[in-house]
């Protein structure tokens, strides 16, 4: 493999573009440009910081990625196929060790390799005008970034080799490193990111400035949370399913040639839960916090010209004060995805702020949004793609107004028997709406369109677009093979199409924002999770403090508090966690992870396991309500096989370094 040192007119920004097979082949190609690359303070800056520009490749949302393969959304199949997204080979059990993209696990040791690269250079080097405080900032930045790195490793391939220095180029093959043991890795990225917090030159909290998007001790704190979880999860704690799966010419200090922890520990979850308590605290000293009424009220003065009462959701009285606090929390939840620092969302954690268009709402808006919205100057109407389709499976996790799975309450005052679901709801001048759509939580409207729904309040140009899956003309079946645009499941998310945003015949005002990598939610949820375990082992006080962690999510959200009473043997707190994490947490990518996690993959992603309404299976234009309204398989050979719950290694890696064993099952 060879790995260019990139330089820009000697702003050296020592960035590596692997080009060939070796992951610890990480030599510059020119050694000359590093002594330019610490000639001042401004050159030494540049190199440090830039090693943050691979960070928004690890974006974990977006529906290209390996995360978008999950049971929350569906696209339509000629677009993975052919434009070979990773999500597609994924979710169809394609990939392989021959056709997995090289540039997640040789980019990102690219990128550990050029954080180790500048810490070396920083030593042997040591710049004259560099100050000690100046050094310890820099290596506080450089432990962040590793940690960070190769949490990212680990979450895709599982254990794998920890380098932690740089390594030359000729470096003996027997000498390169196999994968650690899970539970090594686990500590070491820990240890990598309680290094980074232990400095007292490392940013605490968040400054509008240029070290905006950098690692800060509240990201630090947030990351170890969801890896320790992560690592007390079922997949890495006593039932990883391939329990033969072990290294055989590499061994870990400790571990021997053991790869996975076979046994159950439930001390892991105590540690989750002490990190995870920490990071809240962490979080809420550096100004972070849940969005809340106060802040819409914020963002609702900076677009004035929105009426946001005017918005229509079945059975809400938008003149009630009721009404019109369930419209202000629908809105809430679409402002968490469709807003940023510089509006008061401090939410959000750790973003790819600084990406192009796929780590930003830019890439969901466009696949999200029906086609002919509205028609432009040019007589050419404006478009999207129309294609980011939620199954009925995602549909039906949202829960009602009154905070129930509809299937628990099914056939009861509060929501209709499952025979009635796909029927029409009898709204007037609405007769396309059915029932499963109608009587449902906040986030439901604020990020899922179905057939006769509003998308607005303004879109049209102050007007909002009445959703028609059934109208080839609009959003429906286009009986055109040459068009790929076409939604699924008769749903489209929009979860990342800002409430204000208006067209004209003239103009848009459509606004990027950053994708969140994690956010205060998470860490809620995180807690709870650990505490709802817990309790399940015995620790009976660990039962409030699951709820009162999951309720402050709830209650945000316009759904009521959870109580003792609503933890049953049939739905238990831990069922409560995983049904929140699944709404709250929708098309963040987190989902692909709980799946594999949770162990439970194969339940939610196997074939056939994926269902929508007939809006594209049958190919029917102008369908009658009832035609459309029917349940079908969706498009796609979906497949799930177990090796799936790891990502192997591209099949050259393993033959370069004899050390290295591939992914169960590859």
């Amino acid at each position: 493999m060879k790995n260019i040192l990139k330089t820009a007119a000697l702003v050296a920004l020592p960035a590596l573009a692997l080009s060939s097979c070796n992951f610890l082949d990480v030599a510059p190609a020119r050694t000359a440009d590093l002594t330019d690359a610490m000639k001042d303070k401004n050159m030494v800056e540049n190199w440090i910081f830039g090693c943050y520009s691979f960070v928004p490749n690890l974006n974990t949302a977006g529906y290209r990625n390996f995360e978008g393969t999950t049971d929350e959304f569906v696209y339509p199949d000629a677009w993975g196929s052919s434009q070979h997204y990773d999500s597609y080979y994924v979710s169809r059990g394609l990939m392989n060790a021959s056709n997995v993209p090289a540039s997640k696990w040789q980019e990102t040791y690219g990128a550990i390799g050029n954080v180790h690269l500048f810490l070396r250079e920083l030593e042997n080097q040591n710049p004259y005008f560099l100050t000690e405080d100046d050094k310890e900032l820099y290596r506080a930045h450089a432990h962040f970034l590793k940690g960070f790195y190769y949490m990212r490793l680990l979450e895709l391939f599982g254990p794998v080799p920890i380098v932690n220095e740089y390594m030359p180029t000729d470096t003996p093959i027997s000498e390169f490193p196999g994968r650690s043991h899970f539970d090594y890795c686990v500590d070491y990225i820990c240890n990598e990111l309680d290094a980074a917090s232990a400095s007292p030159q490392f940013q605490s909290g968040y400054l509008l400035n240029d070290t905006y998007g950098r690692g800060n001790k509240t990201i630090c704190a947030a990351l170890k949370s969801r890896l320790l979880v992560y690592a007390a999860s079922p997949l890495w704690n006593g039932s990883f399913p391939f329990p033969e799966w072990r290294n055989t010419n590499y061994q870990t200090p400790g571990y021997g040639y053991e790869l996975v922890s076979h046994t159950f520990d439930l001390e892991k979850w105590r540690r989750a839960k002490t990190a995870t308590e920490e990071a809240i605290q962490i979080a809420l000293e550096n100004g972070r916090e849940l969005m809340d009424l106060d802040d819409l009220e914020v963002i609702k003065n900076m677009h004035q010209d929105v009426d946001y009462y005017s918005a229509w959701i079945p059975g809400i009285d938008n003149e009630s004060e009721e009404g019109k606090e369930f419209l202000d929390r629908m809105f809430l939840m679409r402002y968490i995805a469709n807003s940023d620092e510089t509006q008061g969302n401090k939410e959000l954690i750790f973003t790819a702020f600084n990406g192009d268009g796929h780590t930003k709402t830019w890439d969901y808006f466009n696949a999200s949004m029906p086609r002919n919205v509205i028609l432009k100057n040019d007589n050419v109407m404006w478009h999207g793609w129309c294609g980011i389709s939620p199954t009925l499976q995602m549909v039906e996790s949202f829960y009602t107004a009154d905070g129930h799975l509809p299937e628990m309450v099914a056939g009861t005052d509060e929501f209709p028997a499952e025979e009635e679901w796909l029927k029409s709801a009898g709204i007037p001048d609405r007769e396309m709406i059915i029932n499963l759509n109608v009587g449902r939580e906040p986030r439901f409207y604020a990020w899922v369109l179905f057939d006769g729904a509003d998308l607005g309040p303004v879109l049209v140009d102050g007007s909002p677009l009445r959703i028609d899956f059934r109208n080839p003309d609009k959003a429906g079946f286009k009986n055109d093979p040459s068009d790929e645009n076409q939604c699924q499941t008769g749903y489209l998310a929009q979860k990342y199409i800002a409430p204000h945003t208006r067209f004209s015949a003239q103009t848009q005002n459509y606004e990027q924002y950053p994708l969140a990598m994690i956010r205060m939610a998470e860490l809620y949820l995180n807690l709870a999770e650990c505490c709802a375990v817990l309790y399940l082992n015995g620790e009976a006080g660990e039962l409030q403090n699951a709820l009162d962690a999951l309720n402050k999510i709830r209650v945000r959200a316009g759904v009521p508090e959870l109580t003792e009473a609503d933890c049953t043997d049939d739905m238990t707190i831990l069922d409560w966690v995983k049904a929140e994490r699944r709404i709250e947490l929708f098309m963040e990518g987190r989902r692909y992870y709980d799946l594999r996690r949770w162990c439970e993959a194969e339940q939610y992603l196997k074939a056939g396991a994926r269902t929508g309404l007939d809006s594209f299976v049958s190919r029917i234009e102008n369908p009658t309500i009832e035609q459309f309204n029917q349940e079908k398989p969706v498009d796609g050979d979906y497949a799930w096989y177990n090796r799936m719950y790891l990502l192997p290694v591209l099949q050259t890696e393993i033959y370069n370094d004899p050390q290295l064993v591939q992914a169960p099952g590859y």
